[in-house]
C-alpha cells in the first residue's frame, strides 16, 4: 500500500475526499497532527509552525528568517509517520516531504477558476469578485511558502501522480479513483523504497536530534543515513568540536556507524 497526500484546492471538497480514501484503504488519515509530532519532535512553537505552512506570512519578515528547522521539523514527523503505518495525508506541504520514494501516490485535487468561484462564493458567503480576490490572494502565499520551504512551484504537474478535476468527477468518483491508483503495482512498496524511506527516516530523525541540541542547532551540518551508516559533514564553528557532534549522532537509535568530514572555522583561521 503506497503512502498517498492529497493535496488540496480552495474549493472545500478535500477534507471530506481524505479522510473517506483513508476509510476505504483502512490507512490512517492525517493532517495537522504533523505539526504537533513536528513542534513535539524538534522543540519549534508548534503555533509558528502552523502560521508558516498555513496563515499568511509576512514575507519580507520571512526572507530574513531561517526555515530550515520547520522544514527539518515537517520532513522528520512525516517520514516517522509513514514508516510507521500506511497513511493518507491531507495537506499543502505532504507532496515535497517524502522526496525519492517510490510508493507515494501524490495526488493534486484542482479545478477551473469558475468552480474554484462558485464554491468559495457559496462557502463563505462572498459577491464573486471578493471570491476572486480571496483565492488569488490564498494561491499566491502558498506558492511563496512553499517555493521557499521546498523550492519546488506546487503547480507544477511533473509532481503528481494523479490530477483529479473535482469541476468534472463528484467527490464519491475522486475518492474512487485515488483508491484504485492505490491499489496499482506501480505504487506498492519494494524492498529497495522501504530502504528509501528507512534512510530518509534516519536522515531526518538525525537532523531533529541535532536541532535539539541549542550548541548545534544553527550548524551548517549536512546528513546522509544509508542502512544504519551516517555520514556528516559541513562546518564547525570554533565553539563546537567534531567529537561534540559525533557522540551526540551516535547515541540516536538506529545509527550504526558514524562517518565525519568536517571542516572546522579554526583550522581554517590558522591557515
Amino acid at each position: 500500500m503506497p503512502i498517498i497526500t492529497i493535496f488540496g484546492g480552495t474549493f472545500g471538497d478535500d477534507e471530506e475526499v481524505a479522510r473517506n480514501v483513508a476509510t476505504k484503504l483502512g490507512c490512517q488519515f492525517v493532517s495537522r497532527e504533523i505539526f504537533v509530532a513536528a513542534s513535539q519532535r524538534c522543540e519549534v512553537p508548534e503555533a509558528k509552525l502552523s502560521d508558516i505552512v498555513e496563515k499568511e506570512p509576512h514575507w519580507w519578515e520571512r526572507w530574513h528568517e531561517n526555515l530550515r528547522p520547520y522544514q527539518i521539523a515537517l520532513q522528520a514527523a512525516m517520514s516517522e509517520a509513514a514508516l510507521a503505518e500506511n497513511l493518507v495525508y491531507l495537506g499543502h506541504v505532504g507532496h515535497g516531504l517524502l522526496p525519492g520514494i517510490r510508493h507515494v501516490l501524490r495526488v493534486l485535487l484542482t479545478a477551473p477558476m469558475e468552480y474554484r468561484i462558485e464554491q468559495v462564493s457559496k462557502r463563505q458567503g462572498l459577491e464573486p469578485k471578493a471570491a476572486r480576490r480571496y483565492i488569488d490572494h490564498v494561491e499566491k502565499a502558498r506558492t511563496r511558502r512553499l517555493m521557499a520551504l521546498f523550492g519546488s512551484d506546487w503547480r507544477d504537474p511533473e509532481q503528481y501522480a494523479l490530477i483529479l478535476n473535482m469541476a468534472q468527477v463528484s467527490s464519491v468518483a475522486a475518492e474512487n479513483m485515488i483508491a484504485q491508483a492505490a491499489n496499482l503495482m506501480d505504487y506498492q512498496a519494494t524492498a529497495e523504497s522501504r530502504q528509501a524511506l528507512g534512510d530518509l527516516a534516519l536522515t531526518t530523525k538525525v537532523q531533529a536530534h541535532l536541532l535539539t541540541h541549542l550548541k548545534l542547532r544553527d550548524l551548517n551540518v549536512s546528513v546522509q543515513a544509508k542502512q544504519g551508516d551516517v555520514t556528516l559533514a559541513g562546518l564547525l564553528s570554533e565553539s563546537v568540536s567534531e567529537y561534540e557532534v559525533r557522540h551526540v549522532v551516535e547515541g540516536i537509535p538506529g545509527v550504526k556507524n558514524v562517518m565525519s568530514d568536517f571542516v572546522s572555522l579554526r583550522s581554517r583561521a590558522l591557515r
